[in-house]
């Protein structure tokens, strides 16, 4: 009985310890495509209307976040998810007509590309799109300043709001007593109809 019940805890064991320590969800390959999806999806226009690729540690945060999240998945997850990034990454030539790979179109180009896959007649384009964008973009979105855009106050998502009021209390010198301001202890006599009772 004792080594069916350890048998039969094993693979429960087993599927902690891979939540616990996740492996890497993304061949190197896969990542360089995510990264680029990445990159252009978060850029965004200067003063001169010029596309600046967004910080390296943005695209980090939400290339790390997918890494972690295919890396607790299944193999057939992995390998799904594989086959897509395939397709994001030889598809120009067929969307917009540029003989490159996706990963290495320039930033104008890329933005391009996925703007006609998210307005394209075919729900398949829009779909795969929606593969990278929403996994990317979510983790992206949850610190620092891509945080503030939002309207949170907060450094992350996982911090603690303070409420306005409870800010300026806390912010605000702590008020001393004046001399003989202090409260003095109430005397039974000086309660309200002492005087009748006695």
């Amino acid at each position: 009985m004792q080594d069916a019940g350890e048998s039969a805890r094993g693979p429960a064991a087993r599927g902690f310890d891979r939540l616990e320590r996740p492996g890497r969800g993304l061949a190197p390959w896969t990542r360089r495509v995510a990264w680029s999806a990445a990159e252009a999806m978060l850029c965004d226009e200067d003063e001169r209307g010029e596309l600046v690729p967004p910080g390296a540690g943005v695209c980090e945060r939400a290339v790390a976040a997918l890494d972690l999240s295919l890396g607790q998945g299944s193999p057939e997850t992995r390998r799904g998810f594989a086959l897509l990034a395939v397709c994001l990454e030889i598809l120009p030539l067929f969307v917009i007509g540029a003989v490159s790979r996706m990963s290495r179109l320039p930033l104008g180009r890329r933005l391009a590309y996925l703007e006609a896959l998210e307005s394209s007649r075919f729900g398949l384009l829009a779909m795969l799109l929606l593969a990278f964008k929403v996994p990317l973009c979510i983790p992206a979105f949850e610190e620092g300043t891509e945080l503030a855009l939002t309207g949170l106050d907060r450094e992350s998502t996982a911090a603690r709001r303070r409420l306005p009021a409870l800010r300026a209390a806390a912010d605000a010198p702590l008020a001393t007593p004046r001399d003989g301001a202090r409260a003095q202890p109430a005397d039974a006599t000086s309660a309200p109809g002492a005087g009748g009772a006695a």
